[in-house]
């Protein structure tokens, strides 16, 4: 999945197939953990939906069209939709200024800077996509950047079943180890375009050991993914 340079008509786009939103909505509103669903501008909303060309009967088009995003888990996960601009949320097409040249599509964020992301076909190797990310995994999965494991992971879920498996609960156990006491009031403060960068940092031992005293600072989104897109790189290097 990727924005397309064309946008396709509205008809096209809104009105294909059967819509998705409805069992989405019972998805969220009957999840095990807390899930807030941010409003979104009709307009806003169809924009979106053009920009990363989908369509309403697909999961990530309904959320698209019909939210602003999702806060799930006290705001711990925040998943991309329409954009939600008095709440600070990104849309999805503005996670994604350059998908072409990455190959892939961010579609949500955790508060500690770990990414999902739809892996796309890999980029044929030319000059222009020298630099681009390889992802393990199939066209089509999410896969998963770690901030404690500096490491890309297949996860083996379609968008769909990514979005039900963590509302319904799985994220509880994918997030226990990097949770400390009182965590909720704590993330539920950060704004979604901001990110918890902690000290000693996560990707260590001594940080993933001292969870519970470490130093924790809301930074911006895009300061400390590109750390961390460093330190990735830098592992993958060393591999």
């Amino acid at each position: 999945m990727a924005v397309t340079g064309r946008a396709r008509p509205r008809r096209d786009l809104v009105m294909q197939g059967s819509p998705a939103w409805p069992e989405i909505s019972a998805v969220l509103s009957d999840g095990a953990v807390s899930v807030e669903v941010l409003p979104v501008d009709p307009a806003a909303g169809e924009r979106c939906l053009r920009r990363i060309g989908a369509t309403a009967d697909s999961w990530l088009g309904a959320m698209a069209l019909h939210t602003g995003g999702a806060l799930v888990d006290n705001g711990w996960l925040r998943v991309y939709g329409g954009g939600c601009p008095q709440r600070r949320m990104p849309d999805l097409a503005s996670a994604n200024p350059d998908p072409e040249a990455a190959g892939h599509l961010l579609v949500g964020a955790d508060v500690l800077g770990g990414r999902y992301v739809i892996r796309g076909r890999d980029p044929e190797p030319t000059e222009s996509t020298v630099d681009s990310v390889v992802l393990p995994g199939q066209p089509g999965e999410i896969c998963y950047l770690g901030p404690d494991t500096l490491r890309w992971e297949p996860l083996s879920w379609a968008y769909r079943d990514w979005l039900s498996l963590l509302v319904g609960g799985a994220i509880v156990d994918f997030y226990h180890d990097l949770r400390w006491p009182g965590w909720e009031a704590e993330v539920s403060a950060v704004p979604p375009d901001r990110l918890l960068s902690l000290y000693p940092p996560v990707y260590t031992k001594e940080g993933r050991a001292r969870l519970a005293d470490s130093e924790r600072e809301a930074v911006g989104a895009d300061e400390l993914y590109g750390l961390l897109d460093e330190l990735t790189a830098e592992r993958a290097a060393r591999a």
